[in-house]
């Protein structure tokens, strides 16, 4: 295997790399044909979300021609995208307060898990979340 000349580390959006600045700025520089990465980039991230921001490592190799890996989102970062806040009321003593707290549905974990984990079962993943 030839080693790559340059390693690049560039968080990109999914579906959204364009040969603009600054994307176009640090793979022109090197000599790179912007429009090809980002047209295969943006092939490669199809199926997810635009709102998705990747951590990608280009290797860029003496003839030009890069490969690159994407590294999926954490686990916490989907946990973030999708909580919501719900007001549930709390009885202490014999006062009722009213508690602003964070809820994640139990469908959304499920779909996460699947998606995270999919070389484990569904029991087995949803306790690693």
């Amino acid at each position: 295997m030839i080693a790559p000349k340059y390693i690049k580390k560039i968080f990109i959006r999914a579906q959204s790399a364009d040969p603009s600045p600054p994307l176009g700025t640090v793979l022109g520089n090197l000599g790179v044909q912007t429009t090809g990465f980002c047209n295969s980039f943006n092939l490669f991230t199809k199926t997810l979300p635009v709102y998705f921001l990747l951590k990608t490592t280009i290797h860029i190799f003496d003839n030009k021609s890069t490969t690159f890996t994407v590294d999926l989102p954490s686990v916490g970062y989907f946990l973030s995208l999708l909580k919501f806040e719900k007001l549930v009321k709390i009885k202490i003593f014999d006062k009722y307060q009213e508690k602003n707290i964070f809820c994640i549905k139990l469908f959304e974990l499920f779909k996460l898990a699947i998606f995270k984990f999919p070389e484990l079962s569904i029991c087995k993943s949803f306790l690693i979340l």
